[in-house]
């Protein structure tokens, strides 16, 4: 699998608006369906009004005042937002919030409309705490320059994969013994299974197999604008934790409700 570093890392900007897909995909990229069913497991939690519905507040994003749609990585993200240590959110806002689970793509798919109408507005997603220091020192390793690596690790959420490419596969399901390379919102999961895998191959270890951060900007623009093949095996498994939280909330809500995390 070609470099996801050459790929992924020409440019980056430390900014933590998220840029939400307006634009066509190139004619040999994957179809969008597919794009969005890998989008599908990177799950988050949304700020939403009383009927469900993302709600924008004002906010400071960038160090600049805006209108934005806030979104986080994980729970501990959410609470930075409503203990107000996150994006400049007035307390007597910040402690009102309500959360609801979303993926990345039900996010762009709510989100797209809102932004083309009211264009400067703003899409943040706030990263995980816990996965802040795991970035930044990946980010440097990666030759990005430490005080531009600590920026974006902490304005931004990352995706981490294996790099060279690891092909794994299902042991059991519909899905079994079809083949992938496991990506995740969570470096110590990337990190067990490239271990495991140079555990198991010594060709693996000779590889110089490693974790590789990447902001999630720039992996979602690499899935939409780089040829089907290269990306197409690429699979992003869904936190743990997050997964979790869907689930229980899932349970609690009736078919007919909406249920939102204060």
């Amino acid at each position: 699998m070609p470099s996801l570093i050459r790929s992924t890392l020409t440019r980056l900007i430390a900014s933590a608006a998220l840029g939400v897909p307006l634009l066509p995909a190139p004619a040999l990229a994957l179809p969008e369906a597919e794009v969005a069913t890998k989008l599908d497991s990177i799950l988050m939690l949304i700020v939403v009004d009383a009927k469900g519905s993302p709600r924008a507040i004002k906010a400071k994003v960038d160090d600049k005042p805006a209108n934005a749609y806030l979104a986080a990585m994980s729970i501990a993200a959410a609470e930075e937002i409503t203990a107000g240590k996150r994006y400049g959110v007035a307390k007597p806002d910040a402690k009102s919030l309500r959360f609801a689970p979303v993926s990345l793509a039900k996010f762009y798919q709510l989100l797209g409309p809102l932004l083309q109408k009211n264009p400067k507005d703003l899409g943040v997603i706030a990263p995980d705490p816990a996965q802040i220091g795991a970035a930044e020192k990946l980010l440097i390793e990666q030759k990005v320059p430490a005080a531009q690596a600590k920026q974006i690790a902490t304005l931004q959420p990352m995706v981490f994969c294996p790099e060279p490419g690891l092909l794994v596969s299902f042991n059991e399901g519909p899905e079994k013994g079809k083949q992938f390379v496991p990506c995740a919102t969570e470096a110590g999961f990337v990190e067990s299974m490239v271990q495991r895998g140079i555990k198991e191959s010594p060709q693996l270890a000779k590889a110089n197999l490693r974790v590789v951060a990447i902001p999630l900007n720039s992996f979602v623009a690499y899935l939409r604008q780089e040829p089907a093949e290269k990306v197409g095996q690429l699979r992003v498994i869904p936190s743990g934790r997050m997964l979790e939280l869907v689930q229980q909330l899932s349970k609690k809500t009736a078919p007919s409700s909406s249920e939102a995390m204060p």
